[in-house]
């Protein structure tokens, strides 16, 4: 049942509370006598769409696939046409639908006049399965709203926690990193002094040896000049 049909029965009850069109349209609670000939009507198709005349416009938004899907859900929990009391205003509104001489307000009124009679139905039970219907959408609501924090906990909050985890591991991680850097660059300093003071001390291992040598041929020519002397 649409929000339409809701809000056309809420109006139709509350706003016309003149007895007139219903003595016009039944005289008995029994009797088929029709009014003069109006417009014909549509007959009732057994959908769990039926707004009477004068209906407020109700309007509505496209919604997607998915949100489509979840409105269905709530409406199935919330579908007047679902309760007693829609079951029984149609037992009496379906077949005044034949009668085509009858608008939709006179027949709507008629079948509610018709339930009233045999079967006690009053304007306080209709009303009443309309604020039934808020209650069972507002228990909708709140188990929804407790359903969306425990999943909020588990699939959110458990992941931020890790995300988090991480994010630490990471920092220490980076940490360590620096650390080693930094080792890495004394390490290198120590290196490359390691290796200047090896090349410093060949060099000046080369030079003396040099120098030695020569001062060796020197001595050895001198002596050589005295043998032969």
């Amino acid at each position: 049942m649409s929000n339409k049909f809701f809000d056309g029965i809420k109006h139709v009850i509350i706003e016309d509370d003149d007895p007139k069109p219903e003595a016009q349209a039944h005289p008995q609670p029994h009797s088929e006598a029709a009014p003069p000939v109006a417009s014909p009507a549509t007959p009732f198709t057994g959908s769990p769409v039926y707004q009477p005349v004068s209906a407020p416009p109700v309007s509505t938004q496209p919604m997607s696939e998915e949100t489509e899907h979840v409105y269905q859900r709530i409406l199935a929990k919330t579908n007047f046409n679902a309760t007693q009391v829609a079951a029984t205003i149609h037992k009496y509104l379906d077949p005044l639908s034949a009668i085509a001489s009858l608008d939709e307000r006179t027949r709507f009124k008629t079948a509610v006049v018709q339930a009233k009679a045999q079967e006690g139905l009053s304007q306080e039970k209709i009303l009443a399965t309309f604020d039934g219907l808020k209650v069972a959408l507002q228990n909708e609501q709140e188990s929804f709203a407790a359903s969306a924090a425990a999943t909020k906990q588990r699939e959110i909050d458990d992941r931020q926690k890790k995300v988090q985890e991480v994010t630490d591991a990471i920092g220490q991680k980076q940490k360590e990193i620096a650390q080693l850097q930094q080792r890495l660059t004394d390490v290198t300093n120590e290196l490359v002094a390691a290796q200047g003071k090896i090349q410093r001390a060949e060099s000046q291992f080369t030079i003396a040896a040099q120098r030695r040598a020569l001062e060796i041929d020197q001595e050895k020519a001198k002596y050589v000049s005295l043998l032969q002397g």
